[in-house]
């Protein structure tokens, strides 16, 4: 196997056994709730738009961080809320694989704009600004624990073509949401 196709699938695999041992989000409105399907989104569902224009990407963000999710766009913690919602929206990315939407992450700064848009009719924009960034170890889980306020996590492997470490990316809803017309 390719060093490349080995590290992502060591990749999935440890993101996987890490949804396991995640605490579900508590709090969350009805349409967060992974603890209940029923009432939250499906895995697999694309729920907006994710964009980080100062690496000029825009990607679909889909529920789920296992390889399918990911190959499509940018991947929501399975139990953590809808960007927007109250508490800490955990995203994931590739750096490698899949297009590459988050080769750039150790590119943004502190003050840098990140807008969600949902999807539908009655589309919203929630803008955040970046935070704070940080290194970790890939068992480092406290950055999906929830959050008082209304935070997004992004993270995604660091150095690119290596599972040493995650680039992750703390930011804050900033700005009331804007509805979109279609």
């Amino acid at each position: 196997m390719k060093r490349g196709l080995k590290a992502t699938a060591i990749g999935v695999a440890i993101a996987i056994a890490f949804t396991a041992i995640m605490p579900m989000h508590v709090g969350a409105s009805s349409r967060t709730t992974a603890a209940t399907p029923s009432r939250g989104p499906r895995a697999g569902s694309t729920l907006g738009v994710l964009s980080l224009p100062t690496i000029n990407v825009r990607k679909p963000l889909v529920v789920g961080i296992d390889d399918t999710a990911l190959a499509r766009g940018l991947g929501l913690w399975p139990g953590t809320p809808i960007p927007g919602d109250s508490g800490n929206a955990v995203i994931a990315g590739h750096r490698t694989s899949h297009g590459a939407p988050m080769l750039n992450i150790d590119r943004l700064k502190v003050g840098d704009p990140i807008f969600f848009t949902t999807t539908g009719r009655a589309a919203t924009t929630y803008e955040f600004r970046i935070t704070k960034r940080k290194i970790v170890t890939p068992d480092a889980m406290w950055i999906t624990r929830p959050t008082s306020g209304t935070t997004l996590t992004l993270f995604a492997c660091h150095p690119p073509h290596s599972i040493s470490f995650r680039y992750v990316i703390f930011a804050k809803l900033v700005s009331k949401p804007q509805r979109t017309t279609a």
